[in-house]
Order: C-alpha cells, then structure tokens, then sequence
C-alpha cells in the first residue's frame, strides 16, 4: 500500500473481514475505514485491489433514507447492491463509501428539506435550488488519496455521473466507465428524473 500519504492527514482502521450477505450467497470482502479531514470513507475491497489495473470501483454517496430505512423514493440501495454483486463477480474490486455525501453532499438535515420540497412537486434540482442549496455538493478530493493509497493509475468506474467521471480524470486516473443502470418505478421517477 501507498505510505506517501502523510500520517496527519489519513488514519486508517482495517482491514477487517466482512462477508455479506449477496442474492442467496455469502461474498467475502475486507472492509477498510479511512479517516480524512473533510469525514469518513468505507473502502470495502475484493481480492487484492492494490496496484492491479482497471479494477472495478464504485464510489458511493451515503444515504441513510435508503440504505437503513430502506426508502423506495431514490435508487441509491439498488445500485449498492449491484455495485457490490459487480464487484464480487469480478473478483477484485473497490466500494468506496462516502460517509459525508449524504443528500449530494448537503447532510442529513438538509436531505429531508430536500424531499419535503419534492413532496410539495418540486424535482430534485428544483427542490435544492429552492432551499439555497448547492445541487451537488459533493467533493471527490479525498477519493484520490484513497485510490493513492490503493496504488491504483487506472479504473472502471461504476457510475451514471459525468461528473463524477471528470472529478476523478482531473485527479490523473484513467477512467472507463461502466453503467449503473437506474431502475425507475413510481416511488423515485421524481427524484431520478
């Protein structure tokens, strides 16, 4: 692993063992912490990530309407469990969970604002945009010293953010994309839409 990373700038707990339960199997993952400056991040790895080419990753905003009440109105649990089933599948790969991405980047507070507003018939961009909110706060900074820290150069990210995409190429890794596709039904066309 990259030790370039100053000591005062990253603390690391792990890696742990971590199976879970997966579409009717056990999956068998390390599980990583990585305390930065601007919050926490979960790296949940798959075979031996570091310094291997093109590995698959996903980097994953919190959502805790989703992800522990298990929410219908967005598609943030959906594509955790196909990242971490994509993952699985190939053998070697990374899940970086973003602890301080919860609402775009906005906090918990501010998310349930934003769903208030959506339940007065505003969109989403619309329902930050009314609240003075940035309509995506998030900041993939800290990523790169985690994919460092990977010894990681090049990556298939899944994703459906363009965004994301850019930030993570401006940092100097390669990135081909792989899709997460949106399953769109009545409860989270709103939101995705």
């Amino acid at each position: 692993m990259n030790k370039s990373i100053p000591q005062n700038k990253l603390s690391l707990a792990g890696p742990m063992k971590l199976p879970v339960f997966l579409n009717g199997l056990i999956a068998h993952f390390k599980l990583h912490l990585f305390r930065l400056p601007k919050g926490d991040y979960y790296a949940l790895e798959k075979g031996a990530v570091a310094g291997t080419e093109y590995p698959l990753v996903r980097i994953h905003s919190a959502c805790n309407i989703a992800h522990i009440f298990h929410s219908e109105r967005c598609d943030c649990e959906p594509q955790l469990e196909l990242a971490m089933e994509k993952i699985h599948r190939a053998g070697c790969g990374l899940l970086i969970y973003a602890l301080n991405h919860e609402g775009r980047g906005v906090g918990a507070f501010d998310h349930i604002r934003v769903y208030q507003k959506q339940d007065e018939g505003f969109d989403t961009v619309d329902s930050y945009l009314e609240l003075g909110l940035p309509v995506d706060a998030r900041d993939y900074s800290e990523v790169e010293d985690i994919l460092n820290w990977f010894q990681l150069k090049q990556i298939r990210l899944l994703t459906n953010n363009p965004q994301k995409i850019d930030a993570i190429k401006k940092m100097g890794f390669e990135v081909r994309r792989e899709p997460l596709i949106a399953h769109l039904h009545k409860y989270n066309q709103s939101q995705i839409k």
